[in-house]
């Protein structure tokens, strides 16, 4: 038997995959202060590309210095062709840096997707905590090991706890996040004891047999949509109809030469004419939270799009918080059903559309990194709020208020957005210094 892994240090973690001496860190500029490292090293006789979260600092949440590390290892696997291993112990965005860190998930998420689209294989090792961004990442992976003892979600159990009183952070959370739980209902999961020699020889074993590694949509579908009926209920009894009010407003600002469109439960899509152009359309809207039956709709949306003989270039909407923070979700692997959305439109990219990202109301959350990342260029209308989840939840998580939001230069800077305008029918943005 070996040491804990979930119990140790992310030291110690790199000590069990490899010696020191064996390990060369990607990025030499790297700081101290940095919650993540990023190495290239030798596993079982092979070449690989590590990158470890620190639990140790904030919980190993992730911020700008600590995305834009992990992209840098993640680029340099990609470059030398060298499977990747993911150590994934984190509470998700690191919420203090404010709106500004989703610019750097944004490239994270995307480069993500890109090494997966590049059939690159990797592999994530879930932590003591996987949650909120972090999780999205985890799913960016082919396969995933759990060792006894690690959680994961995409809402942590204090983001639950704040919006739904009765449910009890400790007991609730222990039952719904742990490890057997996920992993059961995760096909490309891998169940281990919490021990650093078993896990080091589950990773070998991987390196020398990744198993299957291209992302398959009809695969993801078929398991997403069982899941839901396994506890949801039937996703195909979902009904369409024409767009509430309030969303029929904001198409005709949006789409002023006229649009088509149908709507369901948050979610809407159709063809809308924009500067002497047709563009297929869709998006969450109406400032609802999206739940995993609103990612299954999205993904039926693609394939549709996808099909269409017009290729049309396709321009994703936002006016949502992000994620929906219910224990039902969470029941069903809302984090799967996230980065489902993400690979869906990203595909639609890879495969020679134009994609666009409208920020037209409230954005953040796992939500905005999925669009974020597979846009070409991201938008920013007036109106538009910017937020790495509702002020409730974060107030909740960090214990205090949030700090000031950042101006529309330092938003654009982080490449939360690439540029923003301004429309008649949408007033004009707020003051300079705050975006929403």
């Amino acid at each position: 038997m070996g040491a804990s892994f979930l119990g140790s240090g992310v030291d110690a973690r790199l000590d069990a995959l490899s010696p020191s001496t064996a390990r060369a860190p990607i990025r030499a500029d790297a700081t101290a202060g940095v919650a993540a490292r990023a190495v290239e090293t030798t596993l079982s006789g092979q070449r690989a590309v590590v990158l470890a979260t620190d639990p140790s600092q904030a919980s190993g949440a992730i911020g700008r210095a600590e995305a834009e590390l992990l992209t840098a290892g993640l680029t340099h696997a990609r470059l030398h062709r060298l499977p990747v291993v993911l150590l994934i112990d984190s509470a998700g965005a690191r919420l203090t840096e404010g709106a500004t860190v989703l610019g750097a998930f944004r490239q994270l998420q995307r480069t993500v997707m890109e090494a997966r689209e590049e059939d690159l294989p990797m592999l994530a090792v879930i932590g003591r905590n996987c949650f909120g961004g972090a999780s999205l990442l985890a799913f960016g992976a082919h396969t995933r090991i759990y060792p006894r003892g690690s959680r994961l979600g995409l809402s942590g159990p204090r983001a639950l706890s704040t919006t739904r009183p009765s449910f009890d952070a400790e007991h609730d959370g222990a039952e719904l996040f742990r490890c057997e739980s996920r992993a059961r209902h995760d096909e490309d999961a891998i169940l281990v004891t919490d021990d650093d020699r078993a896990i080091a020889a589950t990773i070998a074993a991987w390196l020398h047999d990744p198993g299957r590694r291209s992302a398959d949509p009809v695969r993801t579908r078929r398991m997403l949509t069982r899941r839901l009926r396994m506890y949801r209920g039937d996703p195909a009894t979902l009904s369409t109809s024409h767009p509430p009010p309030e969303v029929e407003a904001r198409l005709d600002h949006l789409f002023a030469e006229g649009w088509s469109a149908v709507y369901c439960d948050g979610l809407v899509w159709g063809d809308g004419w924009v500067d002497g152009r047709d563009t297929a359309f869709a998006g969450f809207v109406g400032g609802r939270t999206v739940n995993a039956f609103g990612c299954w709709q999205f993904l039926e949306v693609m394939r549709e799009f996808a099909r269409d003989p017009a290729d049309l270039p396709v321009t994703l909407l936002l006016d949502s918080p992000g994620q929906a923070p219910t224990p039902e979700d969470e029941q069903v692997l809302l984090s799967e059903f996230v980065a489902a959305v993400a690979e869906a439109a990203h595909g639609m990219r890879a495969g020679g559309r134009s994609v666009e990202l409208w920020l037209v109301g409230e954005a953040g959350g796992a939500v905005y990194v999925a669009l974020a990342a597979a846009a070409g260029t991201i938008t920013a209308w007036p109106g538009a709020k910017l937020a790495t989840l509702p002020a409730r939840i974060v107030d909740g998580v960090i214990g205090r208020k949030t700090q000031d939001k950042p101006s529309l230069s330092a938003l654009i800077e982080a490449r939360v957005f690439d540029r923003w305008t301004r429309s008649p029918g949408f007033g004009e943005w707020p003051a300079p210094h705050s975006p929403s």
